[in-house]
């Protein structure tokens, strides 16, 4: 979330990470659906929501 929050593209966040690409969408993936939507913005505001991200 970290990353996400930040801005950053998959490929960047795979570099990083020292992951493929494909590891980071299969995680971002996972992360959009235990979080229940469908999209980065609200990934990030719903972690906001939940106190996943601090203020």
């Amino acid at each position: 979330m970290h990353w996400l929050l930040q801005g950053n593209s998959n490929e960047e966040i795979a570099k990083r990470l020292y992951i493929t690409v494909a590891t980071v969408k299969a995680h971002l993936t996972s992360i959009f659906k235990k979080l229940q939507v469908t999209s980065r913005t609200q990934a990030v505001v719903s972690a906001f929501k939940f106190g996943l991200i601090p203020v």
